[in-house]
């Protein structure tokens, strides 16, 4: 198993070491670069979001002023990049890796930073796993209580997404399996931001390229993907128990959640706040800097 998916490792940045810990019926490709201060202040663990792998998170981990005092840890989630795995990959399966990872990097806790999907992760381990989440950082929640209409609707394909998995899997079973290609966001991102600058019909392209789930096939098996949507379409847990810090960041268009129905949720949370960045639904991709920026403010005045 090894083997066969080394060519699908995520680049590493300079001073990066990258670590396998092997899970249930699995194994989980991650990657630690070390503080560059030895009395840093803590761990903050990078998650990414559907149909993506670690990649996502490659150029705001080289670039961050964080990586001064903070131990930077990202993953290759279950049935994505170089994570292989024969189980279906729910939330609690997430987070349970996303522990293994802390476990297996000697980290007792860490700050979850996660992106979509990634974010749904991170409130899964918050109240699966309190011990191991010192801080959440949710950019991009996909929030039931904020979802806009055109995004609850997408909850009515449950069916179909249910079938499609279970076909692929029956066919994964028979020994048929597309072979992935290595899949890098962060030169995927560069041609993205071109099409954002040209703006005009290059920016609606980039919209129905980046929502295309026929665009995310060519990099994940059908089978995890499906298993994607259907776990970020699950009903947001109740986070009012919470107790360690929280940071909400938004898209201002509101292609998926309502701000303002956010700011409420965000509002009956313990110790929540949340920013707005000028972007759809792929802040990452679109606006970086304004989003890390967003993130280092934050935690360098609550840490």
């Amino acid at each position: 198993m090894k083997t066969d998916r080394m060519h699908l490792q995520f680049d590493l940045v300079e001073g990066e070491m990258r670590r396998e810990v092997d899970v249930q019926n699995g194994v989980i490709s991650y990657a630690v670069l070390p503080a560059e201060h030895e009395d840093f202040k803590g761990v903050i663990l990078l998650l990414h979001g559907v149909g993506s792998n670690a990649s996502r998170w490659e150029e705001f981990t080289e670039l961050t002023p964080l990586r001064k005092d903070w131990q930077i840890i990202r993953m290759d989630l279950r049935g994505h990049g170089a994570s292989e795995s024969s189980d279906r990959a729910t939330l609690e399966t997430h987070s349970d890796d996303a522990a293994a990872v802390l476990e297996d990097a000697g980290v007792g806790s860490a700050l979850f930073v996660g992106h979509s999907l990634g974010a749904q992760i991170s409130m899964t381990a918050a109240l699966r796993h309190p011990e191991r989440v010192s801080g959440l950082i949710l950019l991009d929640p996909l929030v039931t209580e904020a979802l806009t209409p055109a995004a609850q609707a997408q909850k009515k394909k449950k069916s179909l997404l249910l079938a499609a998995e279970g076909l692929a899997r029956a066919v994964n079973r028979l020994g048929f399996r597309r072979t992935m290609p290595h899949y890098s966001l962060r030169a995927h991102d560069r041609r993205a931001r071109s099409m954002l600058a040209e703006g005009g019909e290059a920016l609606k392209a980039f919209i129905r390229e980046y929502s295309s789930p026929f665009k995310d096939l060519e990099h994940i098996h059908t089978a995890a993907y499906a298993r994607d949507l259907l776990e970020v379409g699950r009903s947001t847990p109740d986070m009012r128990s919470v107790d360690v810090p929280v940071l909400v960041i938004g898209s201002s268009a509101g292609a998926y959640t309502d701000p303002e129905k956010m700011r409420r949720w965000v509002g009956t949370l313990t110790d929540a706040q949340m920013e707005t960045v000028e972007c759809v639904h792929w802040p990452l991709t679109e606006c970086p800097r304004e989003v890390s920026a967003v993130i280092e403010s934050w935690i360098d005045k609550r840490f």
